[in-house]
């Protein structure tokens, strides 16, 4: 499974190679299937590749669902712990 985690443009170079930061971490990308990049864009990258560009709303609205699906999932595995301490204090 592929997750598409926006990434913010920090880097273009003539070559049309450059660098997007994801949250902190810096990550060599080709931008030439995508026109009229420029630093502070907002992209998708695939493979190594920015296959989409998004807006700055739309890249806030993909933090907030991620954020809340991990907060869901560790919630769950919360619930799971638990669920099998209280089946061992059983035993």
């Amino acid at each position: 499974m592929c997750l598409g985690i926006p990434a913010k443009v920090v880097q273009i170079d003539k070559s049309n190679i450059g660098k997007v930061d994801y949250l902190g971490t810096r990550v060599k990308t080709s931008f030439e299937l995508l026109d009229n990049l420029k630093i502070g864009d907002w992209v998708i990258v695939h493979a190594g590749f920015a296959i989409s560009k998004l807006n700055e709303e739309e890249a806030k609205e993909t933090f907030s669902m991620l954020r809340e699906m991990a907060e869901k999932e560790a919630l769950a595995n919360d619930n799971k712990e638990r669920k099998k301490q209280g089946n061992r204090q059983k035993e």
